[in-house]
């Protein structure tokens, strides 16, 4: 699989356009790779940032108990927020993965009658309505994105020992009640769909590890807060169950609530038939 990037376009055989859904949800880097079943090498967590991300894993049960995931299964809804603080839209989705060797992708809901899919085959992905693929760029963008995002905000912190993860520590900070160490998180150029493009700060709490928050650097001007709550075990790790998210600048949390995100019904290691991510007819 080639995927380069050549200023702020993306390419895999066509030449996507990274979407808003990418740009917030993280850099594609395990399907380049294939490596996810292998510890992380220590020089790829050295140095103060690097310690402060092995206590984040010890925290959520330790790299052993993540590398014998072979799949997981999960309900996930995503419920957008109008200005005002009402409900604009909420989404049930199924959410399917083949994490290793190397990431294959599914998820599906229902909207206004009509059964929504987008599957992710490791190198392609496509969108599909009613089983239709979309013909649109903005179809293919919308999965690879969706699919890729996903899966790279559900595997954290493990997803930042990934090849070409830039790390720094940039000091501690009050948040909230607890003391958070600040982790900046950037991305080589070429290192996936999102390489060179993103800047993410997270916080993990000084005293136990616990991942808090992360605030995204998306585009000129633009920024994205998101703060990790509600940790509950599942198959020997523990992880948190509740995402809000809000509007945000280079600092961090400024406004309003834009979205709230539940994962529900996390099942491992299930068995997930290749059909389900088989390019589509």
């Amino acid at each position: 699989m080639a995927l380069t990037t050549t200023g702020r376009r993306s390419r895999l055989r066509a030449t996507p356009r990274l979407g808003r859904v990418a740009l917030a949800s993280g850099a594609l880097l395990l399907a380049v790779t294939g490596l996810a079943a292998e510890a992380p090498p220590a020089g790829r967590l050295a140095g103060q940032a690097g310690e402060v991300v092995q206590k984040s894993i010890a925290h959520v049960g330790g790299w052993q108990a993540w590398e014998t995931k072979r799949t997981v299964q999960f309900r996930k809804t995503v419920t957008r927020y109008r200005t005002d603080g009402s409900v604009e839209r909420q989404r049930v989705q199924m959410h399917q993965y083949v994490l290793r060797p190397e990431l294959r992708a599914r998820i599906a809901w229902e909207e206004e009658g009509r059964r929504i899919g987008m599957v992710n085959d490791g190198r392609d992905a496509w969108k599909l309505v009613d089983g239709v693929p979309g013909k649109t760029q903005e179809d293919r963008n919308s999965a690879r994105n969706n699919t890729f995002g996903s899966h790279y905000v559900f595997g954290m912190p493990f997803k930042l020992t990934d090849p070409g993860a830039i790390l720094q520590h940039e000091g501690r900070a009050p948040l909230g009640r607890a003391t958070a160490d600040r982790i900046k998180v950037t991305y080589q150029r070429g290192a996936g769909d999102a390489g060179g493009l993103h800047t993410w700060v997270y916080f993990f709490d000084a005293t136990t590890g616990r991942l808090l928050a992360n605030n995204l650097h998306y585009g000129e001007g633009k920024y994205d807060y998101t703060e990790y709550l509600d940790e509950k075990p599942t198959g020997g790790l523990l992880l948190p169950m509740r995402r809000l998210g809000y509007a945000a600048n280079a600092k961090g949390k400024i406004g309003r609530r834009n979205s709230e995100i539940l994962y529900e019904d996390v099942r491992w290691n299930v068995d997930l038939p290749a059909p389900l991510f088989a390019r589509p007819r």
